[in-house]
């Protein structure tokens, strides 16, 4: 797809992203939880005027039903150019994006910011996968050579099996695609970091309902390897559960949050040896399944931990990554929302779920969203240090790479605020509405 839009001046390169986010589930008995912890409640100011063409930033945005992205100045809300909807580079330097007509799909490959572009083009109607209930596109391992595509419809087998299909693609165009057909119902779940590996969820009879097992692919023959990725705590216990979000790092740690049947957990899985451990999570809430899917999931900037929250049932849990257990369950008072009509919130037939947790660049304060507005979270304790739009929906993120400001997009009408990440003031908000998800903050 070529761009709309050429752009109206230098983009500089995209410092903080906002996006994220494979089915398992484990057994165990649930972490505790501490005491609550206080925190005075911070008043709701009225919006102001937009903010000021000075502090502008860029923000890289989406509108419900369309199938693009826009990267717009946060004042003045004037558009720099149009975006494919695809997966960045974790620097936001390129865009993988693909088109599809009845009998073939197309991969861009967008260099950002000159939108230049190259493509090449194979058969069947493919599609970039998604994880839980991110609505940001996956399929590219993390030194960008590696692209996977999945069908965007399962076909059926000659002895009226189910077939999952994957298309293996190199980046560059070098080598021809690989298209491998798995009997059985797959699901695209991560790749290693130099692409090597392919890990898929493989969906089984039940019970337990939402019986799965994960296992890794060889991208270079298109083998599944024998077996599965076997849990080093549980062993070969039955493992089941729904995805809500999940975030991977460089050393090829990948962290899937997941909603099982007794309580929530993330399932760690080395993607580099093929080896995975789950950790669970408190139960409380587990039989909400509404607020069961505000659970979120980021990694502290200093790298050494991962922080689970959820703010609408007041939990925070800090997982260390030198042993992946559970070293802090925190409880707080839960956001509380302003009425029965809120109850929903970001849980419709059809509608697309955005980032629930999001750390600051600094590292030293975690901010949790969902249908009671944002809590800050202090890394060091977990204690809540504000509560911001108390009452107000929120349905994502962004954060400012000097950690100074908020973007939060208000599931109502889709409006995108500024706050002041300190006290939560409301300092502008962004011309428009109707938006449905934060890709990402740009320094302009």
């Amino acid at each position: 797809m070529s761009p709309h839009d050429r752009p109206t001046r230098t983009t500089r390169t995209i410092l903080t992203f906002v996006a994220a986010f494979a089915v398992v589930a484990c057994t165990g008995k649930a972490p505790p939880t501490v005491a609550p912890t206080a925190a005075a409640a911070l008043p709701v100011p009225a919006a102001t005027e937009p903010i000021p063409t000075s502090d502008d930033a860029g923000l890289v945005l989406g509108r419900s039903g369309e199938q693009t992205l826009q990267l717009i100045l946060s004042g003045s809300g004037e558009r720099i150019f149009t975006l494919p909807i695809g997966v960045p580079d974790r620097d936001w330097s390129a865009l993988v994006s693909t088109d599809t007509t009845p009998t073939s799909t197309t991969i861009r490959d967008l260099r950002l910011p000159d939108l230049e572009s190259s493509s090449q083009t194979i058969d069947g109607r493919w599609r970039l996968p998604k994880v839980g209930l991110d609505p940001t596109p996956v399929g590219v391992s993390d030194d960008g050579r590696t692209i996977v595509l999945v069908a965007d419809e399962a076909t059926s087998g000659a002895a009226g099996k189910n077939v999952s299909r994957f298309a293996i693609v190199d980046r560059a165009g070098v080598s021809a695609p690989r298209v491998v057909e798995l009997p059985g119902e797959f699901e695209y779940d991560t790749l290693s970091p130099n692409g090597s590996i392919l890990y898929v969820v493989e969906h089984l009879a039940g019970p337990p309902d939402g019986h799965y097992q994960v296992r890794a692919l060889d991208t270079a023959t298109g083998v599944l390897r024998d077996g599965a990725v076997a849990d080093k705590n549980e062993g070969d216990e039955a493992m089941a559960g729904w995805p809500i979000a999940q975030t991977r790092r460089p050393d090829g740690m990948v962290f899937t949050l997941y909603r099982g049947a007794d309580h929530p957990f993330i399932h760690a899985l080395s993607s580099v040896d093929a080896w995975a451990l789950c950790i669970d999570l408190p139960a409380t809430g587990s039989n909400d399944a509404t607020a069961a899917t505000d659970w979120g999931l980021t990694a502290t900037i200093d790298a050494h931990s991962i922080v689970a929250a959820n703010a609408t049932l007041g939990l925070a849990v800090e997982i260390p990554l030198t042993d992946l257990a559970v070293r802090r369950s925190v409880s707080f008072a839960p956001s509380a929302s302003r009425g029965v009509s809120l109850a929903k919130f970001g849980h419709q037939v059809g509608g697309e779920v955005g980032r629930r947790v999001v750390a600051s660049p600094a590292g030293a304060v975690i901010y949790a969203a969902g249908p009671g507005g944002i809590v800050s979270i202090a890394t060091s304790d977990l204690s809540v240090t504000g509560r911001f739009l108390e009452g107000v929906p929120v349905d994502a993120m962004a954060v400012t790479i000097d950690g100074g400001t908020v973007y939060a997009l208000i599931h109502a009408g889709g409006r995108i605020v500024r706050l002041d990440a300190a006290s939560g003031r409301i300092e502008g908000e962004v011309p428009g509405g109707g938006y449905d998800r934060l890709a990402a903050v740009v320094p302009w």
